[in-house]
């Protein structure tokens, strides 16, 4: 998926999911991070070694509920409303697209390890709009 950054307005999902079955038809089924987040894995490597030891090297990633939001709601926090109502009316599909999301995350955090990064930071942005029954169900 596209993602964007313009100044002043944060992340944004120029076409973000629009209706459940894009889960299955516009994304794909797995990643191979280490392909496409190369040029990131590289940039680790480079980072640590220009660090010479001086300081911890943190790796981060957004979370999986994070990513979620953006990708069915296509901007931040604005729109967190969207992602809410797929949790509770598509939860087959959310179910689905989470775990897709948390493998993924699981493969990018660890080749940042690989790559030297001391630890990781998963950033959870929109996980505030999560209760805490539904944090646990998914």
């Amino acid at each position: 998926m596209e993602v964007t950054m313009p100044g002043g307005v944060g992340i944004t999902v120029p076409s973000p999911l629009l209706k459940p079955s894009d889960i299955f038809t516009r994304l794909p089924r797995s990643i191979n991070v280490k392909e496409k987040l190369a040029h990131v894995i590289e940039a680790v490597t480079l980072i640590k070694k220009e660090l010479k030891g001086k300081v911890p090297l943190i790796g981060f990633s957004a979370g999986p509920f994070s990513l979620m939001f953006y990708m069915v709601g296509g901007s931040s926090k604005k729109n967190q409303q969207i992602a809410s109502t797929w949790l509770n009316t598509y939860p087959f599909e959310s179910k689905a697209l989470l775990d897709l999301l948390t493998d993924i995350i699981i493969d990018y955090t660890s080749a940042q390890i690989e790559a030297g990064a001391d630890l990781i930071q998963i950033f959870e942005a929109m996980g505030e709009f999560i209760n805490e029954a539904d944090f646990y169900k998914w």
